[in-house]
C-alpha cells in the first residue's frame, strides 16, 4: 500500500494548512456544537423523501425494515471503525432506528442530529484520551498487533475495552512515524499536532454536516450508486465536471481519520502516474519542491478544497 505521495494536483493545501492550525485549542467538551436542525433542512428532507419514494428506478418501501437498515448505514458511516461509540451508545439508539423513515417523510430529524452529538462527543473523548497516552514513554518491544479494518467488529463494551483500542491506535500512529525516521520528540509532536487539530475540526462542523450525512446514509441503502450532495459538495461537482477544475482523476473517501482512494478514473492522472492505488490511504499532500502537509484527520473537501 502506498501511504505517502504527492498529489501534486491539488493546489493551495499549503496556505490551508496554515489557516487551520490558527484555531485555538479546544479543551473542553461543551466548545464541540450542539448542532440542530436547520429550517431549511426539513423541507429538503420531505422533497427528497418524496422524489426517492415515487421516482427512483429502485422500487422501495420506506417501512421499519428498510428503516433499520438506514439506520445501520448511517452508525457506520459515523463510527467506520467502530472505535469511538460504545455498545450501550449503539443499543440506546436502536431502539429508535425503526422511526427513521417517518423522520425523513416529516423532515424532523431527531434521532440523525442526537446520534451525531453523541459521535462527536465521543470523539472528543477519544482524542483528549490520546493525547494523555502520547505522554507514556514509547514501547515497540512488546509483540502487539493492530486490526486496521474494524468495520466488522463488534462496538466495545465498555470504556477500557475503548481505552485498549486506543492505546493500540495511538502505537500504531507513533510505530509508524518511527518508520520514517523521527525521532521520538518528533513523533510526539507531530503526533499531537495530529489529534489536536483532529479536534478543532470537531468544533467546526455544522448542521449540514449532520445533514448530508442522514441524507447519504438514505441515498446508499436505496442504491449505493445514489448520493445526496449538499450545495458545496454540487458546487464542487459542477466545478470538476466543467473542467475547469484539474482533479488528479481520483474518488475519495473517509475512513476514520484517513482519506482513501475509493477508485480511479480510467485514463486520468492518478490512474496514468502506476503510484497510486484503490485502497491507498492519503498522508499528505504537497506541491512538487515544497515540503508535504501531513493532512490525517482533515475533512476530505478540505483535503481536495
Amino acid at each position: 500500500m502506498n501511504t505517502f505521495f504527492r498529489l501534486t494536483a491539488l493546489a493551495g493545501l499549503l496556505a490551508l494548512a496554515g489557516q487551520s492550525f490558527a484555531v485555538e485549542d479546544i479543551t473542553r467538551a461543551d466548545q464541540i456544537p450542539v448542532l440542530k436542525e436547520e429550517t431549511q433542512h426539513a423541507t429538503v428532507s420531505e422533497r427528497v423523501t418524496s422524489r426517492f419514494t415515487r421516482s427512483h428506478y429502485r422500487q422501495f418501501d420506506l417501512d421499519e425494515a428498510f428503516s433499520a437498515k438506514i439506520f445501520d448505514r448511517y452508525l457506520n458511516l459515523l463510527d467506520y471503525s467502530h472505535n469511538v461509540l460504545l455498545a450501550s451508545d449503539v443499543e440506546q439508539f436502536a431502539k429508535k432506528k425503526t422511526v427513521l423513515g417517518d423522520e425523513l417523510r416529516t423532515g424532523k430529524l431527531d434521532v440523525f442530529y442526537d446520534l451525531y452529538n453523541l459521535a462527536q462527543k465521543r470523539r472528543f473523548e477519544r482524542y483528549q484520551y490520546a493525547l494523555k497516552v502520547l505522554e507514556r514513554p514509547m514501547d515497540f518491544t512488546g509483540n502487539d498487533t493492530f486490526n486496521l479494518d474494524r468495520s466488522k467488529a463488534p462496538w466495545p463494551k465498555d470504556e477500557a475495552e475503548l481505552n485498549a483500542l486506543w492505546d493500540g491506535k495511538v502505537k500504531f500512529d507513533e510505530l509508524s512515524l518511527k518508520l520514517t525516521g523521527k525521532s521520538d520528540k518528533e513523533i510526539r509532536e507531530t503526533l499531537t499536532r495530529r489529534y489536536k487539530f483532529a479536534i478543532r475540526r470537531l468544533a467546526q462542523t455544522n448542521s449540514e454536516d449532520v445533514f448530508s450525512l442522514a441524507m447519504t446514509a438514505f441515498a446508499r441503502e436505496i442504491d449505493p450508486h445514489t448520493n445526496y450532495l449538499s450545495p458545496r459538495n454540487t458546487e464542487q461537482f459542477n466545478t470538476e465536471m466543467s473542467l475547469s477544475l484539474e482533479g488528479i482523476g481520483a474518488v475519495l473517501q473517509m475512513d476514520d481519520d484517513y482519506t482513501v482512494i475509493n477508485s480511479l478514473v480510467a485514463g486520468g492522472p492518478a490512474a496514468k502516474s502506476k503510484s497510486i492505488s484503490v485502497g491507498d490511504r492519503i498522508v499528505g499532500v504537497g506541491q512538487a519542491g515544497k515540503p508535504m502537509v501531513d493532512v490525517i484527520g482533515w475533512r476530505l473537501d478540505d483535503v481536495v478544497a
